[in-house]
């Protein structure tokens, strides 16, 4: 059974950002809702001001998909470019997947270059996040971080696996 809204989501502890997508939006906008939240600690924040942080953005999220009515989503792997960082990332990826699980969200991993592939068509080597804010812009999306246009190429990777409308691009 196809749902009715999925999420995408883009995580990262300073800008997590989250879309809700009904799968029958047919590329209109002003059914597409998007949140961000994280927040910046001070370099020498305690363990336990880290953990809270984790836990806050993760019950945000949680809140974000069940005022949507998502019931599935799609959630960027984890690219860990930043190797300093690796593991707050994974410990927020796994918080957060916890916690929509047992909200009754199903769960996708998308590879995010395949997800950029997808909507662009071919993947700049430089600024790729920039190139996907753009496209979606460009298109009619009212977002204002590339965060929240990241999540919005998880979803519309996830539309595609589902059938529903999406953005695509074939390369040149």
């Amino acid at each position: 059974m196809t749902p009715s809204v999925i999420l995408g989501l883009d995580l990262s502890v300073t800008a997590a950002a989250a879309v809700a997508v009904p799968c029958a939006w047919d590329g209109d906008w002003s059914r597409v809702e998007s949140v961000v939240v994280g927040e910046r600690l001070r370099r020498d924040a305690t363990d336990a001001e880290r953990a809270r942080r984790t836990e806050t953005i993760a019950d945000r999220l949680v809140a974000f998909a069940r005022s949507t009515g998502a019931t599935l989503a799609f959630i960027e792997g984890y690219a860990f470019s930043r190797v300093t960082a690796a593991h707050t990332l994974g410990e927020l990826g796994g918080v957060v997947r916890l916690e929509l699980v047992r909200a009754g969200v199903e769960l996708h991993t998308v590879n995010m270059a395949s997800a950029r592939k997808l909507l662009l068509g071919k993947v700049p080597r430089t600024d790729p996040k920039v190139a996907v804010f753009t496209a979606l812009r460009a298109s009619g999306a009212r977002f204002e971080t590339c965060d929240e246009s990241d999540a919005m190429a998880v979803a519309n990777y996830g539309l595609a696996e589902l059938g529903g409308f999406f953005f695509g691009q074939v390369a040149a």
